[in-house]
This record gives structure tokens, C-alpha cells and sequence, in this order.
């Protein structure tokens, strides 16, 4: 029969001190957020590459030297430049960065001649379903907004000639 109280006893204080504990969590901060409404800052976790914004004409500072290109390790961007129709100078039209091979290394933007590349805001949920949704134009905001250098006209490359057929019955080389 003692024993029997003292069980109870004993169920009583673990269940007592269950409730402390459970209480003194409760007038806690949580420590979970609501993910998609709440987000947590990220500290030392770098962005998507992107290109800095000139303050004076809202364009880009890219010169298209290829600089990015050769020194990127995991050859995860690429660039065109044309020849400017005005003064000849070379015009980025194009520059996809592939953000299934990069791996934020900042070798780009250590390397960029006039600081053209950052890192954006740290977007740490980047999620698609395909690959080619995170093959990434750096100029299409600035085409949308319709920014100077966006609207330089620019020499096309001509088509090469076809070379030309032998004659029928000529010895093939």
C-alpha cells in the first residue's frame, strides 16, 4: 500500500515538473518563424551575382573586358558584345550567369575592372523547377527600365559568305 502512494507521488512531481518546464517555454521568445511570411536575416551568406547600379544614369558600369569570364572557375557566365554603331566602342548586349555551376566564389567581383558585379540581396530559397529558370539575365532589368546603354545601336555581325560549290565533274581536294 506505501508503495502504491509512492508512486503516485512520484507521477505527481514528474508530471509537476513537466508543467514547469513547459511553462517556462511558454513565456519564452519562439524560436521557429512562419517561413514564407517571416524570413531569418542571413549574416555571411552571399547573394546572387548582380550588376551594380550607376547612380548617375541608373545603368550598369559593365565595359565587357571578359575579365569575369576567364577568371570565373566555374565558367558559369557568359557575355556578347557588339560594336557600337556610334563610336565603335564595345557594347554588352548580353550576360547570362548560370546559377546551377556558380558557387559564389567572388573571384568576378575581386576581379572586375570597374566594379560592374556584386552580390545582391541574399536570396538563400533560389528554387525553380528546371534548370533553365536559373539561367539568369543580369541585363534584363536594366532592358525593361530602358536604360541609355541598353538603347546604343550596334553593328550586327554580317553573315559569312557560303563557300562556294565545286564545279560537277571538278577533282574533290
Amino acid at each position: 500500500m506505501i508503495a502504491y502512494f509512492k508512486k503516485i507521488i512520484e507521477g505527481a512531481l514528474s508530471l509537476l515538473t513537466g508543467m514547469g518546464i513547459t511553462l517556462s517555454y511558454f513565456f519564452k521568445k519562439p524560436v521557429t518563424v512562419n517561413y514564407p511570411k517571416q524570413r531569418i536575416p542571413m549574416k555571411r551568406f552571399k547573394g546572387p551575382i548582380a550588376f551594380v547600379t550607376d547612380e548617375k544614369n541608373g545603368d550598369h558600369k559593365c565595359i565587357a573586358c571578359n575579365a569575369c569570364i576567364k577568371t570565373c572557375p566555374s565558367r558559369c557566365m557568359s557575355l556578347v558584345a557588339k560594336k557600337s554603331a556610334v563610336d565603335g566602342k564595345r557594347v554588352l548586349t548580353d550576360f547570362k550567369v548560370n546559377y546551377t555551376l556558380c558557387s559564389l566564389c567572388s573571384l568576378c567581383i575581386d576581379v572586375c575592372p570597374t566594379d560592374a558585379l556584386k552580390h545582391d540581396d541574399p536570396r538563400y530559397d533560389m528554387v525553380s523547377l528546371t534548370q533553365k529558370e536559373l539561367l539568369m539575365d543580369l541585363l534584363e532589368p536594366f532592358e525593361i527600365a530602358k536604360t541609355p546603354l541598353t538603347q546604343i545601336p550596334v553593328i550586327e555581325d554580317a553573315p559569312k559568305p557560303a563557300a562556294a560549290a565545286p564545279a560537277p565533274g571538278a577533282p574533290k581536294a
